[in-house]
């Protein structure tokens, strides 16, 4: 009755995660904009919705931040000579209208145009920043989650934010050059989102206050961060791990026979695999993108299955030596993947193939931890599980407090295919595992039962 209670708990947290999974990334990630909506090329667009073919030349936006948070948006748009340009000076409802709807999530102000084509355009930000601890401005205008915007690009050719009077420059946008006497910086460009912060001038405690006011602002996000792309995975993959072993143990204890046969049994499942990586690649759309990691799972899966049919190896069996088994297949599938994904055609050694490699780790992590529940320790086998899902789950999380509604969908997809892949084509390797250790002598170093 606890299994099935256990089993059903594992599953049913799997299933959340899932569809938390499905649904988010649907939500969560609106169109990529500028950081500057009504600059540069954003505006020709706002300006072709209206029938209009113009050429911004030039871009320029200054925002003047005071000292209760709020902001003003000051925009130059350089217009190239043109019959649109030349209608938009004579038709202030039209600019009107185009420039209320170029700039989202602040109030539109005020538009003129000069004689040479200048356009500039007023915007009013009551939020731009928030009042903090020690008396610091804080805003998560520049980030992508908490303006709630998916952040691709300045859109201006220089952008310059002033700090309130009496107070300087603190944490920037990373590549931001701030002016000598703190009081603004200025973008050309615009990679990677971040806060900003404003601290008094003559604090002491600069960098503390303004470390703690943004912690305090991205602190609930690392919780949620936290729980959702380690805790819940990584408690169903330990309940799963312990309910295999209940399941597994309440089986007749394999022979010395059975044993025997681990090695050609595990080389088998990694000729299949490989088999189905090759066919994938060769055209047959089973595996999408993925048929180089996956080759690279069966090479190492056969690997460790040919060296299982050698006695000698077998009889060395113990859970070091099946972590070092582990560490060695990790190794030859992330050689083959890589190998692979070149021989396939699949762009060399991009980002996407790079994170590939990380579910690599929970997957081997299987074989040591199929030893220790044979050896009737649960709790080396979940903690070796969990492991091996901390360690790839953790480098994803690069980014995830800047941007955490994007990132939390993002991180569960990660999660749930490591989840999935462990447990799919790492199975037989747990089963490997334990069969192993039940044919060892119960003296076996690091076997005893513990707790």
């Amino acid at each position: 009755m606890k299994l099935r209670r256990g089993v059903s708990l594992a599953v049913l947290l799997v299933l959340a995660v899932s569809v938390l999974a499905a649904i988010t990334p649907a939500t969560a990630a609106p169109p990529p904009r500028p950081l500057c909506d009504a600059c540069g090329e954003s505006f020709e667009d706002a300006a072709e919705a209206h029938g209009l073919t113009i050429t911004v030349e030039q871009s320029t936006a200054t925002v003047v931040v005071d000292e209760s948070g709020s902001a003003t948006w000051v925009v130059r748009n350089h217009l190239g000579d043109s019959a649109s340009t030349t209608r938009l000076r004579g038709n202030e409802s039209l600019r009107t209208e185009i420039a209320d709807g170029a700039m989202r999530d602040v109030a539109f102000r005020d538009v003129a145009i000069s004689p040479d084509g200048v356009m500039t355009l007023r915007y009013r930000d009551p939020d731009f920043a928030e009042p903090s601890v020690g008396g610091v401005l804080r805003s998560g205008a520049f980030t992508e989650a908490y303006g709630y915007r998916n952040l691709h690009g300045l859109g201006a050719d220089r952008l310059t934010v002033e700090a309130p009077d009496g107070m300087r420059v603190g944490w920037t946008v990373p590549g931001a050059s701030v002016s000598d006497d703190g009081t603004q910086f200025t973008l050309t460009t615009f990679e990677r989102p971040g806060f900003l912060t404003f601290t008094p001038r003559g604090s002491r405690l600069g960098p503390v206050v303004r470390l703690l006011a943004v912690g305090a602002l991205v602190g609930p996000a690392v919780a949620l961060n936290a729980v959702v792309q380690f805790v819940l995975p990584a408690g169903a993959l330990g309940l799963l791990v312990g309910a295999s072993g209940r399941v597994l143990s309440r089986r007749d204890p394999p022979t010395e026979r059975v044993a025997d046969r681990v090695g050609i049994g595990l080389l088998a499942v990694g000729v299949l695999v490989t088999a189905l990586a090759l066919v994938a690649a060769g055209g047959v759309s089973l595996l999408g993108g993925v048929a180089a990691p996956v080759f690279g799972v069966g090479i190492a899966i056969a690997a460790i299955g040919l060296s299982l049919t050698r006695s000698a190896i077998r009889d060395a069996a113990s859970y070091p030596a099946l972590v070092v088994g582990a560490a060695v297949g990790v190794t030859v599938a992330a050689g083959a993947t890589v190998g692979a994904a070149i021989a396939f055609g699949q762009n060399g050694l991009t980002r996407s193939l790079l994170t590939s490699l990380l579910p690599l780790v929970p997957l081997f992590a299987l074989f040591p931890a199929g030893y220790a529940l044979g050896r009737e320790n649960s709790r080396v086998a979940v903690g070796t599980a969990v492991v091996g899902f901390a360690l790839a789950t953790l480098p994803l999380a690069s980014g995830a407090v800047l941007a955490p509604r994007q990132w939390v969908s993002l991180v569960l997809v990660y999660a749930i295919a490591d989840l999935v892949g462990a447990l799919v084509l790492g199975s037989p390797l747990l089963v490997s595992g334990f069969i192993l250790s039940r044919t060892r002598p119960r003296s076996d170093s690091g076997s005893s039962r513990r707790g």
